[in-house]
């Protein structure tokens, strides 16, 4: 396949992905510009709509366009980038919290807010994947 070939709509795999991966970088880039500059409620909006704009074009474009934007190299690694993150932040989580929970409990140490905040969010997020898991089961 031809990434630089036009399609009848003149959007491309590679214009496709640049769109994308430039409107989420000015959106980054605001962030911190609005961080630097004191600004950080304009700089919050800036990064809300640029990140909003990116996801929106992330997902409509392959549905409203002719063109193949997506095929089975990118779900095949998504779907390995995907693996990848949920094992190693199983592999953390389940080597060192329960260390942590049990040092808590001896005195040895003390589980402090950001530590907790950490176990709630990889908590969620583990949930979280086991629900789209469950989705994606029922849909194949």
């Amino acid at each position: 396949m031809v990434e630089h070939a036009l399609t009848a709509d003149g959007l491309t795999r590679q214009k496709y992905r640049g769109l994308v991966y430039g409107v989420g970088g000015l959106a980054i880039l605001g962030l911190l510009a609005g961080f630097v500059l004191d600004q950080h409620f304009a700089g919050t909006i800036i990064y809300l709509l640029g990140a909003w704009t990116a996801g929106g074009i992330a997902v409509l474009a392959p549905v409203w366009s002719k063109a193949t934007l997506q095929d089975e190299r990118d779900w095949e690694l998504h779907n390995r980038a995907s693996g990848i993150l949920v094992g190693i932040t199983m592999v953390i989580g389940l080597s060192m919290f329960p260390a942590l929970y049990v040092l808590d409990a001896g005195s040895y140490i003390e589980i402090t807010g950001p530590v907790s905040g950490i176990v709630v969010t990889l908590s969620a997020l583990f949930l979280l994947y086991g629900v789209c898991l469950g989705i994606a089961k029922r849909r194949i």
